[in-house]
């Protein structure tokens, strides 16, 4: 794919935040006027347009909308052994639950099979809407992650949140937004769950990425195609400083990895809402 194409298809779908794919008030409008027979489709063909979400590449004999089929089932499978090895001994049946960025819901749709209600919030209102399409469930909301979709879940009424495939991806500031967040709708004893990058010689920290003078590395920082490495103690002290205490920071199981592309620098935070 070349540059220009990258570049045109960022502008037609990039949203104003930072990270926010998908973000153009367009694709829920479009998608919500389609016949309901085609919005499947095109829910799929709209996420094919995301960096963060590897549908439609390398089809070989197969047409775009066989590949895409084969990838939504390919994200199905690898979010529910995710769900099975990392949140099954956390989440309960009579658990109401936070997925934080929960991107097209492939993980919210198999954590809420487990769990009494479960509400996934997304800063992208595209991929939310393609989320609504292609993995719903009657117990699972989707919001918008801002004031008003945030304010839909009561304040100190979930038992855990969790992340997944997000923090990497955030600069402190964000990072501490989606902290304040947390820690204002988990109720005191609720779980936090992080999908966390910690710092190592491949992953550059966010100073490291902010000095970054180079073209590609302003056009990756622009469009939000980069990532941040943090050492564990960084973790601790922006989840302390929300509430949250028990810290514990394990490896990343390499199944897990796996099914993340992860490296062996990634792991897991737990944490309890004091």
């Amino acid at each position: 794919m070349s540059n220009s194409f990258k570049g045109l298809k960022y502008a037609l779908t990039l949203g104003s935040d930072p990270q926010n794919f998908l973000g153009k008030w367009w694709i829920p409008a479009v998608l919500k006027k389609l016949p309901k027979a085609k919005r499947r489709k095109w829910a799929l063909r709209v996420l094919s347009l995301s960096p963060h979400y590897f549908f439609g590449d390398d089809p070989g004999e197969k047409t775009l909308d066989e590949n895409l089929e084969v990838r939504y089932q390919d994200g199905l499978r690898s979010r529910k052994k995710i769900c099975g090895l990392v949140l099954s001994d956390v989440l309960k049946e009579t658990d109401v639950v936070l997925d934080y960025g929960c991107g097209p819901g492939f993980l919210a749709v198999n954590a809420a099979a487990r769990v009494k209600q479960l509400y996934a919030c997304d800063i992208s209102v595209g991929a939310l809407a393609c989320a609504e399409i292609i993995n719903p469930a009657p117990n699972l909301t989707y919001v918008r992650a801002d004031e008003n979709g945030m304010a839909a879940i009561p304040d100190a009424s979930i038992d855990v949140a969790y992340s997944f495939a997000v923090i990497q991806h955030l600069t402190d500031e964000t990072f501490e937004h989606v902290l304040a967040n947390c820690g204002r709708k988990v109720r005191p004893g609720g779980k936090l769950v992080l999908h966390i990058q910690l710092s190592d010689e491949i992953w550059k920290s966010e100073d490291e990425w902010r000095s970054d003078t180079s073209v590609k590395g302003k056009l990756k920082f622009r469009y939000g195609l980069h990532c941040f490495g943090r050492t564990a103690e960084h973790h601790r002290e922006l989840v302390e400083k929300y509430g949250f205490t028990d810290i514990r920071i394990e490896p990343l199981a390499a199944e897990v990895a796996a099914e993340l592309n992860g490296t062996k620098a990634e792991a897991i935070l737990f944490a309890t809402r004091a």
